[in-house]
């Protein structure tokens, strides 16, 4: 049986190159929960991907959902009878998502948050909000891009007198496909801007703010224009494949879990070395840079849930139950909102799969920053309908209220 899966996997498709000349429309794709023992899951995604450029795959405890093409039928079928494996079809045809979200691509009537923008569109929305607030914003630079794009994001600093505020870096968008983070990214900057509610204006004036919406500008973009389940950088590998997972390629416990060394993996290639990735290496410098940095937020989706560093790891940091506790407030403002419960507030490791080598991790260790956390938003499969951005935007605002009002009780600011 192993020698017949292992011809099949020969003889069928090769691995797709990643990079597409139009818009591909995952026709047919289907979203499958595969059931079964650990071992044998391991092996299932083994498999799988040393064959294809899966776009999506996510191993936890007793399965696997993973996006697959009607054409890999025959090795499926294989693979999970001999692996004795059961599977329940949880979307027939992503092709029906992406073609929901192009109907919602309308940027006639200029920025908003109905509707999901491209980078040039952030970024000349930050230069607007700086036009607009000139006296007390500024256009920053973290860093650039493989494709020669600037990591683009905006300083709020009111009350300028006070040059020992803290600072927050709020970082968005670090994988392509996770729309909602930019969006709900900027929405949050517009409140910070426009609201006249008091416990907002006072948000924005106690803080340093540097916002960053699109951290992976070069891959944003391809996943907006070329492919819908794009991840990585755009970066080329000798070997002729593209990209490497970002968030697999900070200075921390590089490769060690929930990593590929294989430049094809269309997920979690962790990159030749720390800081391959100009994005990594530049965007890494800048942070390092700044002086005061008391917090560190980054946002993902769409697995509705608050990690805690470390990622890889069930061991838990000096102020560990002082995240949780900012954490729990943090969740608890946001559900005032819409009533959603996120998991967490944990690290990865315990309620999600061990990673390594990401952002907040590298800034917990490399920097020693007190307050650090990963949300991740709501959504199905990196889908989110672009009417309800607000949705999302306003429990993103509440949350980062409730962040700074508990670290604030607990005396970190």
């Amino acid at each position: 049986m192993m020698l017949t899966i292992a011809l099949i996997l020969f003889f069928t498709n090769p691995l797709d190159a990643a990079s597409v000349n139009i818009y591909k429309s995952y026709k047919n794709y289907k979203v499958l929960e595969v059931l079964g023992d650990e071992s044998s899951l391991r092996n299932f995604v083994t498999m799988m991907t040393s064959r294809y450029a899966v776009p999506f795959y996510q191993l936890t405890k007793g399965k696997v959902e993973i996006l697959v093409a009607p054409e890999w039928t025959p090795t499926l079928d294989k693979i999970m009878e001999f692996e004795n494996l059961n599977v329940n079809v949880l979307i027939e045809d992503y092709s029906k998502i992406i073609n929901e979200e192009k109907l919602s691509l309308n940027r006639k009537l200029g920025f908003s948050w109905t509707a999901y923008h491209d980078v040039n569109d952030i970024y000349k929305y930050l230069e607007d909000v700086n036009k607009a607030h000139s006296d007390w914003t500024e256009v920053i630079v973290g860093g650039e891009s493989y494709e020669g794009r600037k990591i683009q994001g905006i300083r709020i600093n009111t009350l300028t007198g006070d040059e020992n505020k803290p600072v927050i870096f709020i970082e968005s968008g670090i994988h392509a496909r996770e729309w909602i983070t930019p969006a709900t990214t900027t929405y949050f900057i517009n409140q910070l801007v426009t609201s006249n509610n008091p416990n907002i204006t006072a948000l924005r004036d106690q803080f340093d703010w540097r916002i960053f919406p699109s951290v992976n500008p070069d891959g944003y973009q391809f996943s907006y224009y070329s492919d819908r389940m794009w991840r990585k950088t755009r970066s080329l590998s000798p070997n002729g494949c593209i990209g490497a997972d970002p968030n697999r390629n900070w200075d921390y416990n590089w490769l060690k879990h929930g990593a590929s060394n294989n430049p094809c993996d269309y997920q979690t290639y962790g990159g030749s070395k720390p800081f391959s990735e100009v994005e990594t290496k530049t965007l890494s410098a800048y942070i390092a840079s700044i002086e005061n940095l008391q917090a560190y937020v980054a946002f993902h989706s769409d697995a509705q849930m608050l990690l805690l560093p470390y990622s890889d790891s069930t061991t838990h940091v000096d102020n560990y139950d002082d995240l949780v506790t900012v954490g729990k407030t943090s969740l608890n403002y946001g559900r005032a909102v819409n009533g959603k419960v996120y998991r967490g507030p944990a690290t990865a490791a315990e309620i999600l799969y061990k990673a390594s080598g990401g952002s907040m991790d590298w800034v917990r260790d490399a920097l020693g920053t007190p307050l650090v956390f990963t949300y991740e938003l709501r959504g199905t499969y990196f889908h989110w309908p672009a009417y309800r951005i607000p949705e999302q935007g306003e429990e993103v605002t509440q949350m980062l209220l409730g962040l700074v009002t508990e670290a604030k009780n607990l005396g970190y600011f």
